[in-house]
């Protein structure tokens, strides 16, 4: 009885860990599961004279070993960026250049890669990882198609923190930041033209890139901007997501930083009984089985009503919630959205509202829901849409339009 009920429990934490894994959209990017490395101080640390350069600097690049007859080259590289207000950082990132021909006369095109979640600690960067060029959603087909791929970690995420978790601009100038950077390798045959492509917490990266491009990095020549599942109105999201397990791990890390990035208190709208259980969290990777079962153990701690008012209704906390939020895209860029109509964290109604308003506005958006699908499944078969429309904004086929 006893080896019958500790296999039931067993199994019950692993069957547990595997749904959350599941449900924070890191499958498809952790072909090989393995623990994150820990940030090495050779190449991830910084200094303030570093952080001070001009943001787009490249100060470091170092190369990344590829599979046996991958047909493309890859680099590790450290560069300069901003934060949301400004101030100057450092963050790491990955750059991976085909040595396929391109269809396209001239300089390679250039894929710019925003990842989703994986934690807010420093060990929790893509680049950290085994296989890091395999935590790029489509890196296989961009390299068959000849392309550029330059995939941003975050500051925060490999180089030292605070990082800024949904914090749009920051991340937004962290990836423009990422081909600046890259364009400076040398013999990398890199042009202008860029698309812009994220996923789930990505997708909001590369969303608000393409609103901040033109003012931020008037050089590059942004293409489009392509996203699966990308959180818009984070308020509906929040207050959506709170009673189920996913919700709150994930409120946790969005309210955890920016309380640090905005300097407000959680105090203000989370029991003081959750805020230890807010800070385990926070230390933990979600991308490795480890800080999975961590992540479902420490979670129990914040119970179904952590939070004690509407984040929306309280000063500081208001507005960042809508400095933070895209209820209406750009109408300079073309943009692909791809949504699961069962996703359950990025809640399909809230995506197909910013769709609709961005199509009063006049912005040529092309929709996509994929029947049955949650947020862990869409990438998986909405990978192929995504390329075929990125390549087909980069040979200069005109944007296809869902808007009515």
């Amino acid at each position: 009885m006893l080896r019958r009920t500790g296999l039931r429990c067993y199994r019950d934490i692993v069957t547990a860990a595997a749904l959350l894994f599941l449900a924070l959209g890191m499958l498809l990017l952790t072909w090989e599961v393995a623990e994150a490395k820990p940030p090495g101080a050779s190449f991830y640390d910084d200094t303030p004279a570093a952080a001070a350069r001009p943001a787009g600097t490249l100060l470091k690049a170092e190369p990344l070993t590829l599979p046996p007859l991958y047909r493309a080259r890859a680099w590790r590289i450290l560069y300069g960026t901003r934060d949301y207000a400004g101030r100057p950082l450092v963050s790491s990132g990955m750059v991976v250049i085909s040595t396929v021909p391109q269809k396209q006369a001239g300089l390679r095109k250039i894929v710019a890669w925003a990842h989703p979640t994986t934690g807010t600690q420093r060990a929790c960067a893509p680049t950290l990882t085994p296989l890091p060029h395999k935590t790029i959603l489509g890196v296989n087909e961009f390299v068959s198609l000849g392309y550029a791929v330059v995939a941003t970690d975050y500051p925060g995420l490999g180089t030292p923190g605070p990082t800024g978790y949904l914090v749009g601009k920051g991340q937004a100038y962290a990836l423009l930041d990422a081909v600046i950077a890259m364009q400076q390798l040398p013999n990398t045959g890199t042009g202008r033209d860029v698309i812009l492509w994220g996923y789930s917490q990505g997708g909001h990266a590369a969303l608000f890139a393409s609103l901040v491009a033109e003012r931020y990095a008037p050089a590059l020549n942004i293409k489009g901007v392509a996203t699966i599942a990308p959180p818009t109105d984070l308020r509906r999201l929040l207050l959506a997501n709170i009673g189920s397990v996913e919700g709150r791990v994930l409120a946790a890390f969005t309210l955890q930083s920016w309380a640090v990035k905005y300097g407000l208190s959680l105090r203000t709208i989370a029991d003081g009984n959750s805020l230890s259980a807010v800070l385990a969290i926070n230390g933990l990777c979600i991308d490795t089985v480890s800080g999975q079962v961590g992540v479902l153990k420490a979670q129990k701690k914040l119970g179904k009503q952590f939070l004690l008012h509407d984040p929306g209704t309280v000063p500081g906390w208001s507005s960042a919630l809508s400095d933070n939020s895209l209820t209406v895209l750009g109408t300079d860029t073309p943009a692909l959205i791809i949504q699961g109509d069962r996703d359950d964290i990025v809640r399909p109604q809230v995506t197909t509202d910013t769709f609709r308003a961005s199509c009063r506005a006049g912005t040529k958006i092309k929709y996509v829901s994929l029947p049955g699908r949650g947020h862990t499944t869409a990438p998986q078969f909405g990978v192929a849409t995504a390329v075929s429309w990125i390549a087909d904004r980069f040979a200069g086929l005109p944007a296809p339009s869902s808007c009515r």
